[in-house]
């Protein structure tokens, strides 16, 4: 084991990350679909020989990140090193090993320095289709839901597996995209191989796992002198979800917390039972998405690597919807593991109220999936990804409109126009939307699409806080609930799918994030901007933060606020 001082260890640290936001980088710039190109659905890493992480790209979704590790080391133990050769890829999309549902596939190629491995370049994306029903809201197994490919070999020695490209081309509906995504996820793992070899023979490294072992004993523990900041304590919190069981009883996610010295532990009991809907989540998502919670709160400017995770430990009750059984259904599994982010935040406030966020409009994740055929006959699978608003901070107000925990990007309303024949006819701000509060909600939005089409075409809709808004916190008041009408019928308050004809529209209400602190707490220049920027009403300046502005809306009417808030 060699010896870095902190100032190399640093270099190379720096110079690891770089190689993985250039493949990143090449991911995005050689992508067929808007989901890897411009929403960023995807994850990044590079590895040592043994199958740890060496580095991440910045722009990474967190759980297909952490499920990675999982990933590579379920790879070493089906393909051992001494079983990899030059011109090895493998393949993989099994939800219980990887992130957790089948449209996540992971490409991951050992990179060789002469004939020694010295590591991986590995890519996780998100593809618009991969077979069975498209996002169907009522799936009962995960069979009904695409293929599932085993952990396999796409290349043997440089020669493509011709019978597993055949087997994808012919079980989706837009091969040329598809395909075309796995052959960006592949060049972009090549050029990472062509830069670990290079880094090797720069550095004066003869493996990488002396820098990967440096880098996650540093890691880890600076993670866990943040956790030894955390009184300690056991911490829990219960969060009702708006799905119900067979009987009809609310699903519930139940929480504890507990910190002992440098080590953490969450534990998930008496949490709901799996049920028969696409929501359940595997325990290698919950995993990454609670270790993602803490980080966010305690830590959110270091790398992630093994050293993350090292002092946190998570536990769910099996066949719970925190920890399903195969072959439950579980593709719209963030209707449920986003929540686990708003449980740990709400266990953490009590200890650091300043290091968490009000819970946001942006959980569950919203993706409409619409498809169908162009007029020309051409077949067309398109997903589009816009938010509600994130939850207002200690001391910030709440993002608009900006997906979190998920780290994706919305969809360009431009290319989705391009990428199937749907017309948007509005995308706005909602006045009011966001939570009042010291520090507001972020606002939600509606957005208002079109069938241009001839034919229907199939509308998958998933999202969330149809009756249970984001709530506030510390005595912040909740976000607007979501909606969504289809072909201008009454609220649709629940996911669904069915056909939009010709020239008929679907809106979408994107909930509001929950405030933060109590209302007439908030500074009242800041509620005068709000209204003159349309965020919030003049009536709800009033009603809401017992502001009072002139009639023209110019100015705050500071004897007539004082009056009001010291009357209340």
């Amino acid at each position: 084991m060699i010896q870095l001082d902190p100032i190399r260890l640093q270099v190379l640290w720096s110079r690891a990350i770089t190689i993985a936001d250039e493949m990143a980088t090449t991911l995005m710039q050689t992508a067929f679909s808007t989901v890897v190109r411009d929403n960023h659905d995807f994850a990044v890493g590079i590895y040592d020989a043994e199958g740890d992480l060496l580095a991440q790209a910045n722009q990474s979704t967190p759980g297909q990140l952490y499920c990675m590790q999982r990933v590579m080391h379920d790879l070493l133990e089906v393909y051992p090193k001494d079983t990899l050769h030059p011109g090895d890829i493998i393949i993989a999309n099994d939800p219980w090993l990887g992130s957790g549902h089948t449209p996540d596939i992971f490409i991951a190629t050992p990179t060789f320095k002469a004939d020694d491995l010295i590591g991986f370049a590995v890519t996780c994306a998100h593809h618009t289709d991969i077979g069975g029903r498209i996002a169907a809201p009522d799936s009962r197994e995960v069979y009904e839901e695409g293929i599932i490919i085993p952990i396999s070999k796409l290349y043997d020695r440089g020669e493509p597996n011709d019978l597993l490209f055949q087997i994808i081309e012919r079980n989706v509906r837009i091969p040329h995209r598809i395909l075309g995504d796995l052959r960006a996820q592949m060049a972009a793992n090549h050029f990472g191989g062509i830069r670990l070899i290079e880094f090797l023979d720069t550095s004066n490294l003869d493996q990488l796992s002396d820098l990967t072992g440096a880098i996650v004993r540093q890691t880890e523990q600076s993670m866990r002198n943040q956790i030894a900041s955390v009184p300690d304590g056991i911490y829990t919190d219960e969060i009702e979800l708006e799905d119900e069981d067979a009987a009809g009883n609310r699903l519930v996610i139940s929480l504890t917390l507990t910190v002992s010295g440098d080590e953490m532990h969450i534990d998930y009991t008496g949490t709901s039972p799996e049920v028969p809907l696409p929501i359940n989540c595997v325990l290698n998502m919950t995993t990454a998405y609670s270790v993602f919670a803490v980080k966010c709160a305690l830590h959110p400017h270091s790398p992630n690597n093994k050293g993350t995770s090292a002092p946190i430990t998570v536990t769910a009750p099996e066949a719970s919807i925190l920890n399903p059984n195969f072959p439950i259904a579980v593709m719209h599994r963030t209707a449920i593991v986003f929540y686990c982010v708003q449980a740990i935040f709400n266990a953490l406030s009590k200890a650091l109220p300043e290091a968490v966020m009000a819970p946001s409009g942006t959980y569950p994740l919203w993706v409409e999936r619409f498809a169908g055929r162009f007029d020309d006959g051409r077949p067309f699978v398109s997903s589009f990804n816009a938010q509600g608003g994130q939850g207002a901070r200690f001391d910030q107000d709440g993002i608009a409109t900006t997906v979190f925990p998920a780290n994706v990007a919305s969809t360009s309303i431009e290319l989705f126009e391009v990428e199937a024949p749907v017309l948007c006819q509005r995308k706005e701000l909602i006045t009011d939307s966001g939570g009042p509060g010291r520090q507001r909600g972020g606002l939600g939005q509606e957005v208002v699409l079109m069938n241009l089409a001839k034919a229907d075409a199939l509308v998958s809709m998933s999202g969330g806080r149809f009756h249970i808004a984001a709530p506030g916190m510390d005595g912040g008041a909740e976000g607007t609930l979501g909606e969504i009408r289809m072909d201008g019928g009454p609220p649709e308050q629940r996911r669904r799918q069915g056909l939009l004809p010709h020239e008929r529209t679907v809106s979408f209400r994107y909930p509001g994030g929950g405030g933060y602190g109590p209302a007439q707490d908030r500074d009242p220049a800041l509620v005068l901007r709000d209204v003159q920027l349309g965020y919030v009403s003049a009536e709800r300046a009033l009603d809401d933060y017992s502001v009072a502005l002139s009639p023209d809306g110019t100015r705050v009417d500071e004897d007539a606020t004082r009056k009001l808030r010291s009357d209340a």
